[in-house]
């Protein structure tokens, strides 16, 4: 079967709302089938916080795929603190791995996972936690990581107290995804598998789940001085999409294990030459 992108298969999990439902439209409008999964308006109705949920999201996806299909975009994320662990890693890891098989057939298979500039602030021990899978663990350190950063918090932040602890817990859990990405992207089951699996790490976009920033003019002040790229902050959902869906076409047959930091600037700026 040809794989051109009139028709390729992707799974878009985090599809009804932001970027995920530009990546929708971005894919269908281009030809491609789009098995759209989320919590509602979607093909696959599934909660990822959960391991019922994330089983509904794969026994559907493989009832409505006939059990093939071309590409991943692991893009489910954000939500209260309560669940951010929950989705953000482990969900978003049940998703890929959970989805892996119906790759098989495919003759470009491709996966990529939706990270966060969030992300480049790890707290070590949190990340090795997750980095166990064992989620219940993880969720006991999570526990005490927002215990101790509540205890210890500073004021020269530009955002409230209210949005950056559950940020951190939602960052620390996007990097330990970025980690995890890394660490299984080369082994048999993916790159000896042909399939490549990335991450993209976004910046701010005009999205709903920005808006605790963007439609705080102190908050998007402050994040617009630390995106150098001229004109380039807050992004388009459709820019999010356009490199999301290059990582999954089959034009991508070279790249794999990279964190792609989509974001103005962002991250060039935070860390500079240091990051090699």
């Amino acid at each position: 079967m040809s794989d051109s992108a009139d028709d390729r298969t992707y799974v878009v999990t985090g599809a009804a709302s932001g970027i995920g439902e530009a990546t929708t439209h971005y894919l269908r409008e281009r030809g491609g089938r789009v098995i759209a999964c989320d919590l509602h308006h979607a093909d696959v109705i599934g909660d990822l916080t959960t391991i019922e949920g994330r089983a509904a999201m794969v026994e559907g996806v493989s009832r409505l795929s006939g059990g093939r299909i071309d590409a991943i975009v692991a893009n489910a994320g954000g939500g209260p603190p309560e669940t951010s662990l929950q989705l953000n890693f482990f969900g978003a890891v049940a998703t890929l791995e959970g989805l892996r098989p119906l790759l098989a057939e495919s003759a470009a298979p491709r996966a990529v996972a939706v990270s966060s500039i969030a992300s480049l602030r790890p707290d070590a021990g949190f990340i090795e936690a997750c980095l166990t899978m064992d989620e219940n663990n993880a969720l006991a350190h999570a526990r005490t990581v927002v215990a101790s950063r509540t205890a210890t918090r500073t004021h020269h932040n530009p955002l409230p107290d209210a949005v950056q602890l559950p940020l951190d817990l939602y960052g620390n859990a996007k990097h330990a995804l970025q980690r995890w990405c890394r660490r299984v992207a080369v082994r048999s089951e993916w790159a000896g598998a042909g399939i490549p699996l990335n991450a993209v790490a976004l910046g701010f976009f005009k999205t709903p789940a920005a808006a605790y920033v963007l439609s705080d003019p102190q908050s998007n002040a402050a994040m617009a001085q630390m995106t150098p790229l001229s004109g380039a902050y807050p992004g388009g959902a459709e820019e999010a999409a356009a490199i999301l869906a290059w990582c999954v076409s089959a034009q991508n047959s070279q790249m794999t294990g990279q964190i792609l930091f989509v974001d103005a600037g962002f991250e060039c700026l935070a860390r500079g030459e240091r990051a090699w």
